[in-house]
């Protein structure tokens, strides 16, 4: 039997398909979401690419994903609650927490600037959905980005279907493409398992994301492509080695799998051969010596340097060698 025949006995290759226009050098990028989202996109930053991710932390459901998006999104002060001696806001994650509600009300009203400026000139927006289920504020109806630690009567919560993601998700995303044509929306699945739902429910919920994808997809498809991550770790990465202690995220070894897989379907040849050649210049970086006085060290230093200075040379697009 031959290798490839063997190696086919043991897992199943997910066709990752085509984007619409492969992933560029000098693409702007915006990630929002959750597992997929956080772990992409500091990857496209690690490698000093133009990338924003999730500017208002990390994003779960479809509904808070299409509040921030609408380009017209009022940021009004019942947004923001105070708990625990800090004020958060509900349109973002513990990240943009403040001792202060005006200093909370900035940072949020930033974030958000900075999304939708991004979103003006960006060449790719990457989202990734995590859940169906949606917690919503009982006072003011509002849908919520994190829950703060607050009390659960303070929500009520709802599963989004398939017809409504397509109907909001949809809708916000038209909105963008009227605005910014160039922009392709990549849209992935987080294969993160909710165990809380139930393994069934957990499947269920997925399953109500994936068919609300499909039908957002049908009529938008010269502009919005699907990156099946999530079917990249429950069929070809079968297997509990590639979860992390929790059992219920993707291990950084799935993780650097479906990092491969984005690279070798969805990218230029240009940008590929860019991370080959910022792959040993960044884990210079990334090291940190026993001896830093060391003569080795300083030249291992210059080195270094030397291949930045010739990056940002070949790649004058990119800020390579700034902070």
């Amino acid at each position: 039997m031959r290798a490839q025949d063997s190696e086919s006995l043991f897992r199943t290759p997910v066709d990752v398909g085509n984007p619409q226009r492969p992933i560029g050098v000098g693409d702007t990028n915006v990630f929002l979401g959750s597992c997929f989202a956080e772990n992409v996109g500091r990857r496209f930053a690690d490698a000093r690419l133009h990338v924003l991710v999730n500017p208002l932390g990390v994003l779960y459901n479809p509904i808070i994903i299409s509040d921030l998006l609408y380009p017209c999104l009022s940021i009004d002060a019942h947004l923001f609650v105070q708990n625990n001696g800090m004020w958060h806001t509900w349109l973002g994650d513990t990240s943009l927490s403040r001792l202060s509600q005006d200093e909370c009300e900035r940072v949020t009203r930033e974030a958000v600037d900075t999304l939708q400026g991004t979103m003006a000139k960006a060449d790719n927006l990457f989202l990734t959905l995590g859940t169906s289920r949606c917690y919503n504020l009982v006072d003011g109806d509002d849908t919520v980005a994190n829950c703060h630690r607050m009390p659960a009567d303070t929500f009520w919560t709802m599963d989004v279907l398939p017809e409504d993601l397509e109907e909001c998700l949809g809708g916000a995303l038209d909105e963008w493409h009227l605005r910014n044509p160039r922009l392709q929306v990549i849209i992935t699945i987080s294969p993160f398992r909710y165990a809380k739902y139930g393994m069934h429910g957990s499947q269920l919920d997925k399953a109500r994301l994936l068919l609300g994808v499909e039908r957002m997809m049908q009529t938008r498809a010269d502009w919005m492509c699907y990156f099946p991550a999530y079917e990249i770790v429950m069929d070809e990465l079968r297997d509990y080695r590639f979860y992390a202690d929790d059992m219920l995220h993707p291990s950084q070894q799935a993780v650097d799998y479906i990092w491969q897989r984005l690279q070798d379907g969805w990218m230029t040849d240009e940008l590929r051969h860019y991370l080959r050649r910022w792959d040993p210049v960044g884990r210079a970086l990334a090291h940190r010596p026993l001896h830093p006085e060391s003569p080795e060290y300083e030249t291992f230093q210059e080195r270094t340097r030397e291949q930045l200075q010739q990056l940002q040379r070949d790649y004058p697009m990119l800020a390579i060698t700034g902070n």
